[in-house]
């Protein structure tokens, strides 16, 4: 297939784009690398994808070195050039993965936010349906479950009443999703990740900022006592749980051809508890001081992990990584290239 893949700088983009070399698809991927905090390490993950960083110019395609994928910088903000590419290359599918991410820059960034997350979903939307493309895939967030939240979640629960402008943002993507695959009959399927982990990861998220505070010795901060609930995932089963979607786009030949699921391990565990795992790795104890404020007030549920009942019915698929399994190879990883192949 002809694969778009926006975002594929990212954390998850960049183990989707290598996926899907390996698998053979022929892939374009897309990123603005427009922010500092993340910039070094998309660069690193667009080296370790084959592509000359010294070379890239914006708008301009280059080709990569390890297999069929070409990676241009464009933001997916700029709906004439989004749809231009579209049109030019005519892609089967459009994997959405660019967005901001985090709730607390959320809170202090609530327009940039809306127009990356929500605007830019648009975008994409309206090129795939300009385009005609065959399948659209959308990764939205756990978090848009918001203060009705009561665990195990499910995709069918209330949604409405988000913490965060990150949540407000991905949940109404998520409505204009479904509003294109049913005003337009656009095949959508659409992920809640829950909490991803593993190489490479974003480096804002919870298990990337754990793992550079237990190696510089400096301080966590941890809410309600280190008992944050959450559903760490480790990342080869949202791309294994992902490639198994994607070679089943939802058909919906009686209502909208739309599909949305939950993608988490669905073995909870603590936030304390990780941290700890992650000491044993890193072979370094961790520092931790305690917030007694409630985590509601930082946009945070205390519980939130998935029933992935729906995933397993429909796609059967189930993922496999348990975190006492998964957390000693993102340790390793982390300690050999941490401050060699980046830095945080």
């Amino acid at each position: 297939m002809k694969i778009l893949v926006t975002g594929a700088a990212g954390f998850i983009g960049f183990h989707t784009v290598s996926r899907l070399i390996n698998d053979g698809h022929e892939v374009v991927g897309i990123d603005n690398l427009c922010d500092p905090a993340t910039h070094a390490i998309k660069l690193a993950r667009l080296s370790m994808l084959g592509i000359d960083i010294a070379a890239l110019e914006p708008g301009k395609p280059q080709h990569s070195s390890a297999g069929s994928f070409d990676f241009i910088i464009m933001d997916i903000l700029d709906r004439q050039a989004v749809q231009c590419l579209c049109m030019n290359r005519h892609f089967n599918c459009i994997i959405h993965l660019a967005a901001l991410a985090g709730t607390k820059p959320s809170i202090t960034q609530p327009e940039a936010f809306f127009d990356a997350n929500t605007l830019g979903t648009q975008n994409m939307l309206e090129a795939a349906r300009l385009c005609a493309v065959q399948h659209f895939f959308f990764t939205s967030s756990y978090v848009v479950h918001g203060d009705r939240a009561q665990s195990p979640l499910k995709e069918n629960d209330d949604v409405d009443s988000p913490l965060s402008m990150y949540a407000g943002s991905k949940r109404a993507a998520e409505l204009l999703c479904h509003t294109y695959s049913a005003a337009y009959r656009l095949p959508v399927t659409v992920f809640r990740c829950f909490t991803a982990f593993g190489s490479w990861g974003r480096p804002d998220s919870k298990p990337m900022v754990i793992a550079k505070a237990i190696a510089d010795g400096t301080p966590i901060t941890l809410l309600n006592d280190g008992y944050l609930v959450r559903d760490f995932t480790y990342i080869d089963d949202i791309i294994d749980g992902m490639m198994m979607a994607l070679s089943m786009p939802p058909s919906g030949v009686h209502h909208a051809p739309y599909a949305l699921y939950n993608i988490g391990r669905s073995k909870p565990i603590t936030m304390l508890a990780f941290i700890q795992a992650l000491e044993s790795a890193l072979g370094k104890p961790a520092i931790i001081e305690r917030d007694h404020s409630s985590p509601l007030t930082k946009g945070e549920s205390v519980e939130m992990y998935a029933d992935t009942g729906k995933l397993e019915a429909e796609l059967a698929y189930s993922p496999v990584w348990d975190y006492e399994e998964a957390v000693p190879i993102f340790g390793q990883w982390f300690a050999e290239n941490y401050k060699i192949t980046f830095n945080l």
